[in-house]
């Protein structure tokens, strides 16, 4: 028992050496797979691209163009905190929970944000045109190419019914646009940047 113990004693330093080695390959080894340290550049790039180890330039295009394309939207929205000023003015809604309230419509200032919203809309429209979307997401680019033209078309029947000053009108044609929003576009925006709300 005595030279066992001598002999476990005189390998400690070697079995210290080895224990320390192990525990730093398993904490570099964590570290590496839950994401830490890595200094790989294409990493760096967009969070809503995170989910892929090494995003294409197609990729970094694409999401790109959806994350400008959900700023337009926001701002032409009037989005300031938690206040919306076109589900505001639009469908009479003073909160996302709240219920709508027809008397809170105003159609000069509603037609106003869907003429933003309208220009936001035909631009990322046009942009798809000469963006392809890398495979990933190649159904939600078809849901933003059916959707966007339906929506477009549902801006130009709010702005006319803003024009009419006939507050149900709005409130309707308002319902209208955002039936072919949501959840079809709001979805497709979800799963291209899964990193921003889409309301």
């Amino acid at each position: 028992m005595a030279r066992g113990t001598r002999l476990l004693a005189s390998q400690a330093p070697k079995l210290a050496m080895v224990v320390s080695y192990v525990a730093a390959l398993v904490v570099s080894g964590l570290a590496i797979a839950c994401g830490g340290g890595s200094s790989h550049p294409s990493m760096a790039v967009s969070p809503s691209i995170a989910r892929s180890p090494t995003p294409d330039a197609t990729t970094v295009k694409y999401v790109a163009l959806v994350e400008a394309y959900w700023s337009d939207i926001m701002s032409a929205d009037g989005i300031n905190g938690s206040v919306d000023l076109a589900a505001r003015v639009c469908l009479g809604a003073a909160s996302p929970n709240s219920a709508p309230d027809l008397q809170l419509v105003d159609p000069v200032v509603c037609g106003q944000r869907a003429t933003a919203i309208l220009a936001a809309q035909q631009k990322f429209l046009t942009s798809l045109d000469s963006t392809p979307a890398p495979a990933r997401y190649a159904a939600d680019d078809q849901v933003f190419r059916t959707q966007i033209p339906k929506a477009i078309a549902d801006l130009r029947l709010l702005i006319r019914a803003c024009a009419s000053g006939n507050k149900q009108s709005v409130q309707d044609a308002s319902n209208i646009y955002v039936a072919d929003m949501m959840p079809a576009v709001t979805e497709a925006l979800d799963e291209v940047d899964p990193t921003t709300p889409h309301y």
